[in-house]
C-alpha cells in the first residue's frame, strides 16, 4: 500500500473523487425535469427544476396529462408548492437526468435553428442575441443555448418546443404599434386638430398644409410627438392614422391573474387579454389624440368614434374599442386582447406576444436559415456506438500490451487510468459548465488515443533492459516524449479554438482539457504505479 502515498497517486485519487461529486451519478433518477411551463404557473415553477409529485401521486408523463380542478400540490427539488388549475397543467417536462453533465442537442435530441443577423456589427449581432435570448425566456423556454458561428450567424438549441413554434417566437422583429385613426371634418378645405394646442390645416390638391409646410397624401408627419400619417380625403374627410404608442412605451408586462387570463366565448373558441403599464409619454399621446374623437352613445355603454388598432410588424393583432369616459384621459394601464380557438393555442399566444413585448423589438433584423428537430434517438445511438468503440479499442491495446510485454499485473492500471481520464474529462466539463456534444466525445476519444500513446512509452521505457538507467532516469525520458507530444497536440488544436467556430471549437477544448488533464495527473499516477510494479 507504499502506492498509495506517493503524491502523484493521491492527486489522481483527489481528482477522481472531485469529478464523481461534481457529476453526481444517478442511474436511477425520480422525478421529471420542466422544460417549459405556461404563464400561470411560470411565478410557481421554472424550467430547469425537479418535479417529484403531483397531488402525491409521483410526476410521469400520465401524470402531467390528467385534467385538474381548483389547487393542485406540487413536489420539486426546491420545496412543495401550490397553484390554480383547470384542466391540463400547462407543462412540459423530460426525464429527470442521471447526471450533472450537459449533453448537447446532438445527443439528448430537441429543435435546433440557424438565425442569421442582417448586420455585421459585433455590438447589433450582441444585442440581437441578447433579444432572443430574453424572448425565448419569457415564453418558458428556459434550457435555449446561443452559441454564435459566424460573424453574424447563431445557432439556437433548446431540448423543449416544435421547430414551427421556435420560428414563430424569433423570426418576427417585433415592432410593437398601437394606431387610433382619426376623422376630421373639412370645411372650405380647412380643418383644425386639437392636441395640447389646436393645429389648423388646409387641405390641398395632393396634400394638405400645416403651417408653413405642405406634405403629401403618404407622409408621416410629428405634431407634439405624435407621428401621425396623412391617408387622404373621402366624403368630406380628412383621414389620418395616429400612433399612441409603441413597444418602446411598455414599461411592464402584467401576468397574474388578475390581468392576464384566458374566457371561453358563446359560440366556442377563447379570449386572452393581458394588461401593460405604460410610459407617461405614450399615456400623453393617447390622451392628445382622443380628445379630437367623438362620443358614440350605445345601449349600455358609450364608446369614442374610433377603435385602437394594435399592429406587430405591420401586421394587424387586434382592435378595441374605446369606452368614452378615456376621452383625452392620460391612461397608463391598458389591456390587449386576442382570439383563439383552443385554450392551449390561446396561452401561447399569449405567451408569445407577452414575450415579445417584454423582451423589445430586435434592433437588427434576422432570416432564419434552417429551423429543424433532431431526435434523441440518434445521439444515443452515437453514444453506445462510441462507448462500444472505447471498449473494443481497450481490449485491443490489451491484447497488443499483453502480447509485447507478457506483463499481466500491467494491464489493470492502464484500463483503470484511461477511464479515471475520461471520469476527470467529464467532470472538467461540469466544473466549466461545457456541454458534452458529438464533438466533444470525439475530443474526449482523441483525448484518451494519447493517453493510451503515453503509458505504452512509459512501460516501454521502464520495461527495457538494455539500457543501464535507473527507472527514475527511463520515467525521466518518457516524460520528456510526453510532454513534448502533449504540448504539440496542444500547439495544433489553439489555432482551432482561437478561430474555430462550432464543432471545431468544442473539439479543440475537448482535447486540450482530456491532453493537461492526463499530462498533469493521470499519467504522473502511471508512472508512479509502472515504477512500483516494475520494482516488485
Amino acid at each position: 500500500m507504499k502506492v498509495l502515498k506517493n503524491i502523484r497517486i493521491i492527486i489522481l485519487l483527489a481528482a477522481i473523487v472531485l469529478s464523481l461529486l461534481l457529476i453526481s451519478p444517478n442511474p436511477w433518477p425520480a422525478g421529471v425535469k420542466i422544460t417549459y411551463v405556461g404563464e400561470n404557473l411560470s411565478s410557481k415553477l421554472q424550467p430547469g427544476e425537479i418535479l417529484y409529485a403531483i397531488n402525491d401521486m409521483p410526476a410521469t408523463q400520465d401524470t402531467l396529462s390528467k385534467e385538474y380542478r381548483g389547487t393542485v400540490k406540487f413536489e420539486t427539488g426546491s420545496g412543495v408548492k401550490f397553484a390554480s388549475v383547470d384542466g391540463r397543467i400547462d407543462m412540459a417536462a423530460t426525464g429527470a437526468d442521471p447526471t450533472k453533465l450537459k449533453f448537447g442537442l446532438d445527443i439528448k435530441g430537441g429543435t435546433r435553428a440557424f438565425v442569421k443577423v442582417n448586420s455585421s456589427d459585433p455590438d447589433m449581432v450582441a444585442q440581437v442575441i441578447s433579444t432572443l435570448q430574453n424572448r425565448i425566456n419569457f415564453f418558458g423556454l428556459k434550457d435555449a443555448s446561443f452559441r454564435q458561428v459566424d460573424r453574424n450567424y447563431v445557432e439556437i438549441s433548446m431540448a423543449a418546443g416544435r421547430p414551427d413554434e421556435l420560428k414563430t417566437l424569433i423570426e418576427q422583429q417585433g415592432v410593437f404599434e398601437a394606431k387610433i385613426p382619426i376623422l376630421l371634418s373639412v370645411r372650405n378645405n380647412k380643418t383644425q386638430l386639437r392636441l395640447e394646442n389646436p393645429h389648423n390645416i388646409s387641405v390641398e390638391g395632393g396634400g394638405i398644409r400645416l403651417g408653413e409646410k405642405s406634405y403629401a397624401w403618404g407622409s408621416v408627419i410629428s405634431i407634439e410627438g405624435v407621428d401621425i400619417e396623412l391617408s387622404g380625403m373621402a366624403n368630406g374627410m380628412l383621414n389620418m392614422s395616429s400612433t399612441v404608442f409603441t413597444g418602446d412605451d411598455i414599461k411592464t408586462v402584467f401576468s397574474d391573474p388578475q390581468r392576464s387570463r384566458i374566457q371561453p366565448v358563446e359560440g366556442g373558441g377563447y379570449v386572452w387579454s393581458f394588461a401593460v403599464q405604460l410610459s407617461s409619454d405614450g399615456a400623453s399621446r393617447f390622451a392628445k389624440i382622443t380628445k379630437n374623437l367623438d362620443v358614440v352613445p350605445g345601449s349600455r355603454e358609450s364608446y369614442l368614434s374610433s377603435q385602437i388598432y394594435f399592429y406587430l410588424d405591420d401586421s394587424l393583432l387586434d382592435s378595441l374599442n374605446i369606452v368614452s369616459s378615456l376621452r383625452g384621459r392620460e391612461e397608463t394601464e391598458i389591456s390587449i386582447t386576442g382570439s383563439s380557438d383552443s385554450i392551449d393555442e390561446s396561452s401561447k399566444e399569449r405567451a408569445r406576444l407577452q414575450s415579445i413585448l417584454r423582451s423589445g423589438a430586435l434592433p437588427a433584423s434576422i432570416e432564419i436559415v434552417q429551423a429543424d428537430s433532431v431526435s434523441a434517438s440518434l445521439g444515443e445511438e452515437f453514444l453506445k456506438g462510441a462507448v462500444l468503440a472505447g471498449i473494443a479499442a481497450i481490449i485491443g491495446v490489451v491484447c497488443v500490451v499483453t502480447i509485447r510485454y507478457r506483463k499481466f499485473k500491467i494491464i489493470l492500471p492502464m484500463v483503470v487510468i484511461s477511464l479515471s481520464e475520461v471520469l476527470i474529462i467529464l467532470g472538467i466539463s461540469v466544473l466549466i459548465g461545457w456541454t458534452i456534444d458529438v464533438a466533444a466525445v470525439a475530443g474526449i476519444i482523441a483525448a484518451v488515443g494519447t493517453g493510451i500513446d503515453s503509458q505504452i512509452i512509459i512501460i516501454d521505457q521502464a520495461v527495457r533492459k538494455e539500457r543501464t538507467e535507473s527507472m527514475r532516469e527511463k520515467l525521466r525520458d518518457a516524460f520528456f516524449i510526453i510532454f513534448g507530444a502533449g504540448g504539440t497536440v496542444i500547439a495544433a488544436m489553439l489555432p482551432l479554438m482561437i478561430i474555430g467556430f462550432g464543432a471545431l471549437r468544442g473539439f479543440a477544448i475537448t482535447t486540450m482539457i482530456g491532453v493537461l488533464a492526463g499530462i498533469l495527473i493521470t499519467r504522473p499516477a502511471f508512472g508512479a504505479i509502472i515504477e512500483k510494479l516494475i520494482k516488485d
